[in-house]
């Protein structure tokens, strides 16, 4: 997928993170976003500063609360429906028919039904929708426009994309973008840094 992501790596004591907990991803909260600038800002934290103590908090507190929930996409095993998966992964296919793919694939509309939903928990065309607006959430994030997230995966509309990206990921196409101006971006992490103060100050209160 061809976006403009940044990746930003945090490494973690191992006696702060559960040793049992397998590797997955979190659905970033707009707070776990800027703690992960803030820290990457800073290069490290030093665990005798309260700041930094509370600021390494709110990170593992935010990756323990966050819920990956509805953005992990479990691939068929199924040699056949991984076949139509393929088909669903192609731009160049979002207009063809759900019937005609399934030919394409060598499979059967009802067994793709069962294979889908027993390997991934969604039908084919859950599935197929899911795939599409995490493409349009990839380039939103990487700096498209909501407009052009539509039209690269064959929606006709900004609205009807929308309702689409809305229902399913419980948050607007707008919110997945880039914070647009730089003067926004800094009031909000001006904003941050006064909200990690609070807590430095609240801390500071609870131990007199």
């Amino acid at each position: 997928m061809s976006s403009r992501l940044q990746l930003r790596t945090l490494y973690l004591r191992p006696d702060t993170t559960d040793p049992s907990r397998e590797a997955g991803i979190v659905n970033v909260s707009g707070l776990l976003h800027e703690a992960i600038l803030r820290v990457c800002e800073r290069r490290f934290l030093d665990e005798r500063l309260e700041s930094d103590r509370s600021l390494g908090m709110i990170i593992l507190g935010e990756m323990n609360w966050c819920d990956p929930g509805n953005l992990v996409l479990l691939y068929p095993r199924d040699p056949r429906a991984r076949r139509l998966a393929g088909f669903f992964l192609d731009t160049a296919l979002h207009d063809v028919p759900l019937d005609t793919l399934c030919a394409r694939a060598g499979v059967s509309r009802r067994t793709a039904e069962r294979a889908f939903q027993r390997e991934s928990g969604l039908s084919p065309a859950q599935w197929r929708r899911f795939a599409t607006l995490s493409e349009g959430l990839v380039r939103i994030a990487g700096g498209a426009t909501v407009e052009q997230a539509a039209l690269a995966t064959g929606y006709q509309s900004r609205s009807a994309f929308s309702d689409a990206f809305s229902l399913v990921f419980g948050f607007p196409p707008s919110r997945a973008g880039k914070s647009g101006s730089r003067r926004a971006q800094i009031r909000r992490r001006r904003l941050f840094r006064q909200h990690t103060d609070r807590l430095v100050q609240r801390h500071q209160f609870l131990r007199l």
